[in-house]
């Protein structure tokens, strides 16, 4: 772990608590500001990598919706800012940790299914 706010915590595999897929995933979020669009990274059943120009704050928290190939209707999920990476290098994009806190049971699900068949 660091101590930096704006740095990202470790990232190896073993320190996840879910199996991540590298998937670019168009989100579109709901603040208080208005609609806000994003382009992830790697998805997860706990939340996804969102590459990012826009920086939203550490803790911040944003009602997020995407469409899963193959799936007809969205995803929907309600999560905050988990990390923030201000400061890209070459190998390390710029963005934000999104980690999914509320999400309906079939939402869950249908992300489940996709994730362990990909």
């Amino acid at each position: 772990m660091t101590d930096r706010a704006d740095e990202a915590p470790l990232t190896n595999a073993q320190n996840r608590r879910f199996e991540r897929r590298a998937l670019q995933v168009d989100f579109k979020g709901f603040d208080a500001q208005g609609e806000l669009h994003f382009t992830s990274a790697d998805l997860s059943e706990g939340g996804s990598f969102i590459r990012a120009d826009l920086l939203l704050e550490q803790g911040e928290q944003l009602s997020l919706e995407f469409r899963v190939p193959g799936v007809s209707r969205p995803v929907r999920a309600q999560g905050r800012v988990a990390w923030v990476r201000r400061f890209p290098e070459p190998a390390l994009p710029g963005g934000m940790g999104f980690e999914f806190l509320t999400m309906s049971e079939e939402d869950r699900a249908v992300l489940a299914e996709y994730l362990a068949a990909s």
